[in-house]
C-alpha cells in the first residue's frame, strides 16, 4: 500500500511562505505494530461499539446528529464558508475576460458584476437555444422569466412556453436536478445551482444582450452557452493550482483571508465532538492540493484528525448513485486503484462511490442497515442526489441568512448579493399570501430542502452552538426543519 503525501504552498497574512506537508503511511494491524496503529485500531472498535445492539431510529419530526453510525460532510461551503460576494466577482471576472479576449465578445461583458449582482440568484434555469432565464416552481410551472438580462412580460411568457407556462424538459430535470442529457444528445437546459456557477448566468445574460443590440438583431437560436462553459470549466480546471494558472486558485492561495471564513474554535469544538463519536467522512469534488489548502485555512494544520476518511474528487452527483472505483492519493495524483474489500476507515481517497463506503462502515460497525446522514450545500449533488439513495440529508442554504430568519437576528455578509429584486424571494415567488409557513413554499430549489432533507441551515456555526445530542424538529407534515428559524418572507 502506497505512502499518502501532500504538499501544499500558500500564503499566510504576513506574506510569509509555508509548507504543509502531511505523510500516512499505513499498514496491516498485527503483530509487530506501533502503538499508534494500535490506539487506531482499538479507537475504530470501540467508537460505535460493536457489541451493542444498534439504537432505534427517532421518530421523523424529530433530529439529532448523535443518532448516526456514519456522517459524511462536503467541503465547499459547508466546511469552508466563501465569502460568496467576492468569490463571485473573482468568478465573473476571469470568464468575462476569457470570452472577450478568446472569443472576441463585446466589451461590455467586462462591466462589474456589480452592476447585475441584482440578476443573480441560485436555481435559475438557462433555456439554452432561445436565451432565456427561468425561476421555476416546485411543479414545473415558469414563475418568471427574462430573455438576456431583460424581464419578459407575462404574454411574452405565454408565447413562448404556453398559457400553462410549462416546459417539459423543466419536468423532467425538477426530478433529479441533474441537467446532463442523453450521451450524444445535445443539451437544452443548464440550471446554476451554487455560488461558483452563477456568475455564469450573468455573463451568459450580458452576452445575449449584446447579441440582440448588434446589427443582427435577436436570433432564433443563440449558441453562447457553449463558450461561457468553457469559460468556466477553463477557470476550474485540477491543474491550475498546482501551476497557479487561470487567475480562480492563485487568488485564493495568495489571499484566502478575501475569500474563505476560518472556522470558529466552537465549531472546530462541535466537529471534532462529532468525529468522537461516530464515523465521519470528508467527500469532496475538489482536487487534493486545493481543498488540503482550503481544509487547512480554515481548520488548521491539523484539518486531518477532524475526519476518519477523506475523500478528495468525488464525482457527485455519480458518486452517491455509481460504480467509479476509489483510488490511492499519489501526491495531488490519483494513483492506483483501491479493491473494495481493501478500503479502509482511516485512509485517504480520491474517486470512489457510496456503495463501497457504505460496505467499509459495515463491516467497521457489524451494523446491517447503518443510519447514515450527508451534510452539503449544493442542492442536487449533496441534498437531491443522496436523498434519492435513502440517505438522510442536512441541507446548507445560505439564503436563509440573507433573507432572513423568524426569532433569529443573524445577518449574512452578503445578505445583498443574494437578495433580488429581479426574481423574488429564493423561497417563494407569486405564490398565495394567505398561507403561512412552509406550505407557502412554491420555488423548485427553495422546495428541495422540503422533499429531501431533515433540516436546513444557513451554515454549520448554527448548530455547533448545541450539543451534537440536541434534538432539532425535523422537517414533517406538522414540523418545520428550518433552524434556527423560517425564512421570514413565510409568515407575513
Amino acid at each position: 500500500m502506497p505512502e499518502w503525501t501532500i504538499s501544499v504552498e500558500c500564503t499566510e497574512y504576513r506574506e510569509e511562505s509555508f509548507t504543509f506537508t502531511q505523510d500516512m503511511v499505513l499498514k496491516n494491524v498485527g503483530e509487530g505494530d506501533s502503538l499508534r496503529e494500535k490506539v487506531m485500531k482499538k479507537k475504530y472498535y470501540c467508537k460505535n461499539n460493536k457489541r451493542k445492539k444498534q439504537q432505534p431510529f427517532p421518530e421523523d419530526d424529530t433530529f439529532k446528529f448523535a443518532d448516526y453510525d456514519c456522517i459524511g460532510f462536503d467541503l465547499d461551503n459547508t466546511i469552508c464558508r466563501y465569502k460568496v460576494g467576492e468569490i463571485m466577482r473573482l468568478e465573473y471576472n476571469l470568464i468575462a475576460e476569457y470570452m472577450v479576449n478568446r472569443y472576441g465578445y463585446e466589451p461590455e461583458l467586462l462591466l462589474p458584476l456589480d452592476d447585475d449582482m441584482d440578476f443573480l440568484q441560485k436555481g435559475l434555469i438557462l433555456d439554452i437555444k432561445r436565451g432565456n432565464f427561468l425561476k421555476c416552481s416546485n411543479t414545473g410551472r415558469i414563475l418568471r422569466a427574462t430573455h438576456g438580462t431583460r424581464p419578459m412580460t407575462r404574454d411574452e411568457i405565454h408565447d413562448t412556453y404556453g398559457k400553462d407556462r410549462i416546459w417539459e424538459p423543466v419536468i423532467e430535470f425538477s426530478r433529479t436536478l441533474y441537467d446532463h442529457p442523453v450521451l450524444g444528445e445535445a443539451p437544452v437546459l443548464r440550471s446554476f445551482k451554487d455560488y461558483f456557477d452563477m456568475p455564469a448566468a450573468v455573463a451568459c445574460a450580458r452576452a445575449i444582450d449584446a447579441q440582440d443590440s448588434s446589427p443582427e438583431g435577436p436570433l432564433e437560436e443563440y449558441d453562447i452557452w457553449p463558450d461561457v462553459h468553457v469559460a468556466m470549466c477553463n477557470m476550474y480546471r485540477r491543474e491550475h493550482f498546482r501551476n497557479n494558472q487561470g487567475g480562480f486558485f492563485p487568488r485564493i492561495k495568495n489571499n484566502p483571508e478575501k475569500y474563505i471564513y476560518e472556522a470558529s474554535d466552537k465549531l472546530k469544538k462541535w466537529l471534532k465532538s462529532i468525529n468522537e463519536h461516530t464515523f465521519t467522512f470528508l467527500i469532496t469534488g475538489s482536487s487534493v492540493d486545493y481543498a488540503s489548502h482550503c481544509a487547512r485555512y480554515v481548520l488548521g494544520p491539523d484539518w486531518r484528525d477532524y475526519f476518519d476518511t477523506v475523500i478528495f474528487t468525488a464525482k457527485k452527483p455519480s458518486f452517491f448513485s455509481g460504480e467509479k472505483p476509489f483510488r490511492f492519493c499519489v501526491g495531488v495524483d490519483d494513483g492506483d486503484v483501491v479493491p473494495a474489500h481493501k478500503l479502509r476507515i482511516d485512509e485517504t481517497y480520491s474517486g470512489g462511490n457510496w456503495r463501497d463506503l457504505l460496505n467499509l462502515v459495515k463491516r467497521e460497525t457489524c451494523v446491517d442497515n447503518p443510519h447514515c446522514l450527508y451534510v452539503g450545500d449544493h442542492l442536487a449533488q449533496d441534498v437531491c442526489a443522496p436523498s434519492l439513495m435513502g440517505i438522510d440529508t442536512v441541507a446548507i442554504v445560505e439564503e436563509l441568512a440573507a433573507e432572513g430568519m423568524i426569532g433569529d437576528a443573524m445577518e449574512h455578509d452578503a445578505g445583498s448579493e443574494l437578495m433580488s429584486t429581479y426574481w423574488g424571494s429564493f423561497f417563494t415567488t407569486d405564490g398565495d399570501n394567505r398561507v403561512m409557513g412552509i406550505e407557502r413554499i412554491n420555488t423548485l430549489y427553495g422546495s428541495v430542502p422540503l422533499r429531501h432533507s431533515r433540516i436546513a441551515v444557513p451554515s454549520l456555526e448554527v448548530v455547533a452552538r448545541y450539543p451534537i445530542k440536541h434534538q432539532f424538529e425535523a422537517f414533517s407534515q406538522d414540523s418545520s426543519g428550518y433552524f434556527p428559524g423560517d425564512p421570514v418572507i413565510l409568515h407575513f
